[in-house]
């Protein structure tokens, strides 16, 4: 609880500064931002809490340094990145040495974005968070004791993969990684115009730091928490098997979750309490939709319809989930006895994607597009609520379809982070448009220089009736 109460007063910290930098002009508050930071080690030097808190001050820097490049395009962010990894490195090895980093800041110069460029861009925090998150999720123990798929001796694939995977999906990872983004987010939330899509960032914020890290992992509440419904926020495997014992919180959480996107679209998870929505929203992290357009892979998923190949992965993913569900639940009222490395299908499913498969799509957007788990069809909690949510009211409308038809900038569809390029054609047609991939992002209603697009969901549905 004191260490998640730290973290809050940093993030506050952040978003003090932030503020403070759009009056007082370009990212010129790194040292002030530090000094509550460095005065914090001198009382807490050698420590637990010193490792967190010289992890959170590495991490926000790189929040500040990502968003200088990002909106100036200077390459010193990379200069400076490569410095916070060997504060991270340091802080692996020998503390101390972190402290010595800091100073590694070289001059800056400009360039022209590229893919490649951009897949560093995510690479470098990625690595420096995956880095500082080592030593504070093996504090004082035998990492071999705490590896969330187990220990094979001699199965060294196995093994590394359960070594990321562990640090990846432990709660510290989570905080620093999301320290990084929390520059990026608030910036995002600051520089949004429509009322509806600041406050749904400001909930996505929220959800990040509450309903995924706080409720589950410090708050009082923790252990009860699997039992809670629409407490399962990866689905199936999150907190454990398939399990009588968890059904209130497993099933609760997949009923009230279908009739939440149902009500209100798969927004409510695709773009609000799924930390992806968190990871990718960001400044800059959310330029990355420009690869749908520009990378090879990422022009395959372009439009609104579903590819054959979105249909095949999506159905092969749910009939193994459900077959590793079905396994999960005679494991449990001892039927079977089958494991994957001495672990829960269901559980090694979940640990597998969330924690690996999906960072690897992160890191690849430069590549293949963003939101690659909205348009590969290959996470089965996404497309389960965009199943329910296409069943529901949920769509966007526009006001004056005359609008869209002499616009020439058709600047809807290019803001789309998830690559719908048809919806101005069903605007003009029908003056509103529904798609099984629309997950209510709301960039497209942000970028309108009309102001002629909105959310139409329940709320609008109960109006109407409210006048009839």
């Amino acid at each position: 609880m004191y260490s998640f109460l730290l973290v809050l007063l940093c993030i506050i910290i952040d978003i003090i500064i932030i503020t403070l930098r759009r009056k007082q002009g370009y990212y010129r508050n790194y040292v002030i931002y530090s000094i509550p930071f460095l005065t914090s080690v001198l009382l807490y030097r050698n420590t637990f809490s010193f490792i967190l808190i010289m992890a959170l001050l590495a991490s926000f820097l790189e929040g500040f340094y990502s968003l200088r490049y990002y909106k100036q395009k200077d390459l010193s962010f990379f200069n400076y990145s490569i410095s916070l990894v060997f504060i991270a490195i340091s802080l692996v090895t020998y503390p101390l040495l972190a402290i010595l980093s800091i100073v590694f800041l070289v001059p800056r110069f400009k360039f022209n974005m590229n893919n490649h460029l951009s897949f560093f861009s995510l690479l470098f925090p990625f690595l420096v968070s995956f880095l500082l998150s080592i030593p504070i999720t093996f504090y004082e123990v035998n990492p071999i004791t705490q590896l969330s798929l187990g220990y094979v001796a001699g199965n060294y694939a196995f093994d590394i993969l359960s070594y990321l995977v562990t640090v990846i999906g432990s709660s510290w990872f989570m905080i620093i990684f999301g320290s990084w983004l929390s520059v990026l987010v608030i910036d995002k939330i600051l520089h949004t115009r429509n009322r509806g899509n600041k406050f749904r960032l400001l909930l996505m914020f929220i959800a990040y730091w509450v309903y995924s890290i706080y409720l589950p992992s410090f708050s009082p509440a923790s252990s009860y928490f699997p039992n809670i419904p629409y407490s399962w926020f990866n689905g199936i495997g999150t907190f454990g098997p398939v399990a009588p014992s968890l059904f209130l919180g497993l099933i609760g959480t997949y009923v009230v979750t279908a009739i939440l996107s149902f009500m209100f679209g798969s927004r409510q998870i695709c773009s609000v309490t799924c930390t992806a929505p968190y990871m990718l929203q960001g400044t800059g992290v959310n330029d990355m939709k420009i690869y749908n357009r520009k990378a090879k892979l990422g022009r395959k998923t372009l439009t609104s319809k579903l590819s054959p190949w979105f249909k095949v992965i999506g159905s092969l993913t749910w009939a193994v989930l459900l077959a590793f569900a079905l396994i999960s639940f005679l494991n449990s009222i001892h039927i079977t006895n089958i494991t994957f490395f001495g672990n829960d299908p269901t559980v090694f499913f979940a640990t597998f994607y969330f924690n690996f498969i999906w960072y690897l799509q992160f890191l690849g957007s430069p590549y293949f597009g963003n939101y690659a788990c909205v348009n590969h069809g290959i996470c089965p909690w996404g497309t389960y609520n965009q199943f329910f949510g296409y069943l529901g009211p949920f769509k966007l409308v526009v006001k004056d379809r005359a609008k869209c038809l002499t616009c020439k900038t058709v600047d809807c569809a290019k803001a789309c982070p998830v690559g719908i390029t048809d919806m101005r054609s069903s605007f003009i047609k029908k003056g509103e448009f529904k798609a099984f991939k629309c997950i209510g992002v709301g960039d497209c209603i942000e970028a309108c220089p009309y102001d002629n697009i909105s959310v139409f969901d329940i709320r609008n549905v109960i109006r109407n009736m409210k006048k009839k």
